[in-house]
């Protein structure tokens, strides 16, 4: 191969008719590994070169439906534009064909609302899908009316189309990247919400941990994957008005609202918006998966599926009961299909649905916590008569610590000679009398733990004199001090964590207090750490370790906490 002989970067589709598709393979021969340069996808139908191809080998079977002469058709933006306004789409110009995702008004919008959207992409055969939120359960798809009748132009239309499919999934995933990167840098920066925040106050829920408020005072939400990375930021300013943030991936991303993470044993509970996962998390004690809307209930479904096998699943539905189509109950019937689980909708009584009343937040700000147990808990006895004595308390979630290893000898801490933070936030003055729950959090905690050890002249192992305990001063504003017990400013009946001086101990898993104790870690000169615990724990506590610079020990990063790394 000549230097400077050109090569494909990515895979590319091609057009072979079936009596060329030896010679296709032949012509274009191998790779530098050795391997065939070209294959086939059954699932398309259609043969392929690979990435480290020769161009100038692959050339004749590039497609270019541009050698063909199309037939007499209708202009597809006319004909298209025709068909969003009969859907009831508001467009103030033709519409767009270049790939990309334009929100747009619709008929039933008021002042300042955009529930339609549409995509429109002009390569080979024009197509596009659209979608009225408010009205269609899922997106609907067009495609230009006109039909090529050659077998050959068909192929290269095709081969076209699906490499311009597969460019837009790889500059899609790049986008992705980019903004994933900055909602997560973002997020970092922001500070825990605050009990009376606007929303929460008008919605009447807490906020739980990871909950935080930007600068204009909105409520944050991050979306997360099932790594728990995150991707996206949802704002929800006081009045309730929610945006995504712009260019960031939402689709089968979630968050998971509670104390708890999620654990075996248990079901997993499934809501659209973060005040109604909010209000059942409160009433039941259980975690809820906060899934953003009704369309991305069945996708965020469809992963947890995957990443928790034998758990039950029960999606609590909003009954959408004035919208034409009731979203809310279709898409948490075809999440149910997929997981083999339950869903359940509020009942309410006559009175409440005249009010408009549709969602679990509704019940519990009118009826009250104990009508939001009773509904939920009835129902997951009635599905699951094996959980009946199982209450969501009792599951204990794995231990979790991270321990420091700074020294060769490492002699565990005195449970009664624990040592407590010296440079504690101070307590306030209703400390004393707050109802405080889970006060012997000790057995059932993750933990980070740092030991030292000297040896005296005689070579037996002493302990040493345990050093100052410091915390840092910015971390103050998000917790306080009982003993050596830290619990959340705005929620202070939640334990967060437990300091010992050389061991800090935690029950969650959220990626905001895990940072935290990293970044208390750090400021204790902790250089070389042993985490134990659940996957999940261990995995932010690696990362947030590894950008500290700390050597960390007893976890086996996988290729993306690597990428995730590098991308910081």
């Amino acid at each position: 191969m000549e230097q400077n002989e050109e090569v494909l970067e990515i895979q590319t589709y091609l057009a072979v008719p079936y009596e060329q598709k030896g010679k296709v393979s032949e012509s274009v021969g191998k790779l530098s590994n050795g391997r065939n340069a070209v294959g086939y996808d059954p699932d398309k139908n259609l043969w392929y070169a690979k990435a480290g191809a020769l161009l100038s080998k692959v050339e004749p079977w590039l497609p270019n439906p541009n050698l063909f002469t199309q037939p007499t058709h209708q202009d597809p933006t006319l004909e298209f534009a025709a068909v969003l306004d009969s859907a009831g789409l508001v467009l103030n110009e033709l519409p767009i064909f270049d790939g990309k995702v334009h929100r747009v008004k619709t008929m039933d919008d008021k002042s300042g609302q955009k529930s339609g959207a549409y995509a429109a992409y002009g390569d080979g055969n024009p197509n596009a899908w659209y979608q009225d939120h408010r009205n269609h359960p899922e997106t609907q798809h067009w495609h230009a009316s006109y039909q090529q009748t050659d077998p050959l132009a068909k192929l290269h239309i095709k081969a076209q189309q699906a490499n311009q499919r597969n460019l837009r999934e790889i500059t899609e995933s790049k986008r992705y990247q980019h903004y994933a990167h900055r909602c997560d840098q973002a997020f970092q920066l922001m500070p825990p919400a605050k009990s009376d925040q606007p929303y929460l106050k008008r919605k009447g829920v807490q906020a739980f941990p990871d909950v935080c408020q930007d600068k204009k005072g909105r409520l944050v939400v991050p979306l997360m994957d099932e790594h728990h990375r995150i991707h996206s930021l949802q704002r929800i300013n006081g009045n309730g008005f929610k945006s995504l943030k712009k260019g960031a991936q939402k689709s089968g991303n979630f968050f998971v609202v509670g104390v708890k993470p999620i654990t075996n044993g248990e079901p997993i509970l499934y809501a659209e918006g973060y005040s109604t996962a909010a209000s059942i998390a409160e009433a039941t004690g259980r975690s809820v998966v906060m899934t953003v809307d009704a369309g991305n209930m069945p996708k965020v479904a469809a992963k947890l599926k995957q990443q928790y096998p034998e758990n039950q699943h029960l999606f609590l539905a909003d009954d959408d009961r004035k919208n034409k189509v009731n979203k809310g109950l279709d898409k948490a019937r075809e999440a149910a299909e997929i997981t083999n689980g339950h869903w359940l909708s509020p009942r309410f009584i006559s009175d409440q649905i005249d009010y408009g009343m549709t969602d679990f937040n509704d019940l519990h700000v009118s009826s009250g916590a104990k009508v939001v147990n009773k509904q939920i808990e009835e129902f997951i006895e009635r599905c699951w008569p094996e959980l009946k004595h199982v209450k969501s308390e009792q599951l204990i979630p794995e231990l979790n610590s991270i321990e420091n290893l700074s020294l060769n000898l490492s002699i565990p801490l005195d449970n009664n000679q624990q040592t407590e933070p010296s440079n504690q936030p101070p307590l306030k003055n209703n400390e004393a009398s707050l109802p405080i729950q889970n006060s012997n959090a000790e057995n059932d905690v993750s933990g980070l733990t740092s030991t030292e050890a000297s040896s005296t002249n005689a070579g037996t192992p002493t302990k040493a004199s345990q050093p100052k305990s410091v915390f840092p001063n910015h971390l103050t504003q998000n917790y306080f001090a009982l003993k050596n017990k830290y619990y959340f400013n705005s929620r202070p009946q939640t334990l967060a964590f437990i300091d010992k001086g050389n061991k800090l101990q935690t029950r969650m898993t959220q990626t905001k207090v895990v940072s935290d104790l990293i970044a208390i870690a750090t400021s204790r000169r902790w250089t070389e750490i042993k985490l134990t615990g659940c996957k999940e724990f261990k995995r932010e506590a690696w990362y947030h370790a590894k950008l500290q610079g700390m050597n960390v020990k007893n976890y086996r990063p996988d290729e993306r906490d690597m990428q995730r790394l590098a991308q910081h």
